[in-house]
């Protein structure tokens, strides 16, 4: 059953701050860490490599506001996809780089041309976990474990506009009202090497402007 963004927030406990390249071991705490399956361990783990995921999302829906707002994030670099539908194929690239760790989700509807949505998790100056969007869109992300499955769910928005002459990255905060909402993803293990991806994107004023699910294993393993 999927929990609500505020229901794990209100569940977890608190996060450390680190800093460095990581996977999120440092992050949860060895407590939350071993509570996660040993297959998630290895996918988020601190020596992680390039992988490709590959299954198909259940479901991906909008609301006529967030299909509005997807078809113009397309000019900033597409950081939501602008199209919906079920049973859609889908491969997610997953791999270390100089920054952090990319994890870019590739949906392919039949008969029309591959879809991408780029990201990458990185560590700030302040030893927090922040997903990266095109358009220099910045997420800051909580993230916690809660009944053996990995949430992470942001904490605002910000435009990054480049480092001070004092070295430290200059942010411009989006407003809430601005911003498309609470960012809430899952990552659950379901065992034989599958797990499922749910995210959901929920406004403050306009309630879910996004939600998609689907399940994923590693390119190569026994079905």
């Amino acid at each position: 059953m999927e929990a609500t963004a505020a229901a794990v927030l209100t569940g977890c406990g608190g996060e450390r701050r680190i800093h460095g390249q990581h996977g999120l071991h440092a992050i949860l705490g060895d407590g939350a860490w071993r509570r996660l399956p040993p297959a998630v361990r290895e996918r988020f783990g601190e020596h992680a490599g390039a992988v490709d995921y590959v299954g198909t999302f259940d479901v991906v829906r909008a609301s006529r506001l967030g299909r509005a707002l997807a078809f113009f994030c397309r000019i900033l670099g597409t950081p939501v996809v602008a199209r919906t539908g079920v049973n859609v194929p889908a491969v997610v690239h997953v791999g270390p780089e100089a920054a952090g760790i990319t994890w870019n989700r590739e949906y392919r509807w039949p008969g029309r041309a591959p879809c991408f949505v780029r990201s990458t998790k990185v560590v700030d100056a302040d030893g927090g976990l922040v997903e990266r969007l095109p358009a220099r869109l910045c997420m800051p992300l909580h993230v916690c474990e809660r009944n053996g499955a990995l949430h992470f769910v942001s904490r605002g928005y910000y435009l990054d506009l480049g480092r001070a002459p004092s070295g430290r990255r200059m942010k411009l905060p989006l407003p809430r009202w601005l911003s498309p909402g609470v960012t809430h993803v899952e990552h659950v293990d379901e065992s034989g090497g599958w797990f499922r991806f749910t995210m959901t994107v929920t406004h403050p004023f306009f309630g879910e402007l996004f939600y998609q699910t689907g399940r994923f294993r590693a390119a190569g393993d026994a079905t």
